[in-house]
């Protein structure tokens, strides 16, 4: 799944899940997607996409702590 294949999904996602108050996106280029899903002001769904190198991150973060995380490096 490529970045615009990525955001068009989260973008649906959102809609589909009410327990997601809000998508953020901090940057975001042909090729790169960073994302927040927000659950609650302090529990979220932080999203990283790098076409270029094929990796995919995802990291739940509660209260600034990273507390879950899965994380794929050259689509592995």
């Amino acid at each position: 799944m490529n970045v615009s294949q990525l955001l068009s999904t989260l973008y649906q996602e959102v809609k589909n899940r009410a327990y997601i108050k809000q998508m953020e996106v901090s940057d975001q280029s042909q090729t790169l997607l960073k994302a927040r899903l927000y659950i609650s002001r302090e529990l979220f769904v932080q999203i990283y996409r790098n076409d270029r190198f094929n990796t995919t991150n995802l990291a739940l973060i509660y209260h600034r702590q990273r507390i879950y995380a899965r994380d794929q490096l050259d689509g592995t």
